[in-house]
């Protein structure tokens, strides 16, 4: 058993060392001053500059534009390949588009359907049902298409409180993520109930297959969800990174000027 347990360790560390050893190497660019953006399964990339949303396929190709007029998103998210669903904290409102950037539903009004203060809108993969934090009542709601709740889990006060909002929120693969700057990333099942707060000053999360992505500075953390202990993975990344998306063939980086697209090598 002590060999296998020193084995184990040793194929860890030279996994880590490996990941450590990586360099990002850039291959693409979008320039623009963005603002969000976001990635589908297809490799399609959705940009917000201002008031438009634009949808990339390749380097500098727009396939796609909508304007959004007096709409202004604080998140976007193209993980349904389907839809997208971008979202404005300040009016509570939100909007799904199809592929073409058309709108589905129209304006959705968050407040005007039970939810007092929207904090964070985000997909969710069992069915054709979304997420809300609502901060007003310190809740997390699970929405169908028809926009009736479907579950929530309530008194949520011990976790958020208002002098430290959360400011993102992620599902995938059964887990629920909401990033709260400075104290770390309180997870969820599926279900809505809490697991526990993974500590981390990271400013910034994503999630790629069974892994948490943590980005701290010009560091990202890869941990695992199989036990959401130590990191696995630690990644360099470029400098002034705002955002970033991270799929199996390529790695995105938000910066100021523009999008930036590569990958990692050895």
């Amino acid at each position: 058993m002590k060999k296998l347990i020193t084995i184990f360790l040793i194929v860890l560390a030279g996994n880590y060392s490996s990941a450590q050893a990586s360099i990002f190497i850039p291959t693409d660019s979008i320039k623009g001053n963005f603002s969000q953006f976001s990635v589908d399964n297809f490799g399609r990339v959705y940009l917000c500059e201002n008031d438009i949303i634009s949808q990339h396929f390749s380097q500098n190709d727009t396939i796609y534009t909508t304007s959004l007029k007096s709409f202004r998103p604080t998140s976007i998210e193209s993980s349904k390949s389907f839809r997208t669903l971008v979202f404005d904290q300040d009016r509570s409102v939100l909007h799904f588009y199809d592929n073409t950037l058309t709108d589905i539903n129209g304006e959705i009004d968050l407040v005007s359907i039970g939810l007092q203060q929207p904090l964070l809108v985000c997909e969710s993969f069992a069915g054709n049902t979304f997420w809300v934090l609502d901060g007003g009542l310190m809740r997390l709601v699970k929405l169908n298409r028809e926009l009736e709740i479907i579950s929530q889990t309530e008194n949520l006060v011990s976790i958020f409180d208002n002098d430290n909002p959360p400011s993102q929120m992620i599902e995938q693969n059964d887990y629920l993520y909401i990033l709260i700057p400075s104290k770390g990333v309180a997870i969820f099942d599926i279900f809505g109930t809490f697991i526990k707060i993974y500590p981390t000053r990271a400013t910034n999360i994503g999630v790629l297959n069974n892994y948490l992505l943590l980005q701290d500075g010009r560091t990202i953390e890869a941990v695992s969800n199989i036990a959401f202990l130590t990191a696995d993975f630690t990644y360099k990344i470029p400098e002034n990174v705002m955002k970033f998306a991270f799929s199996n063939s390529k790695v995105y980086f938000l910066k100021k000027n523009g999008l930036v697209i590569g990958e990692f090598k050895k």
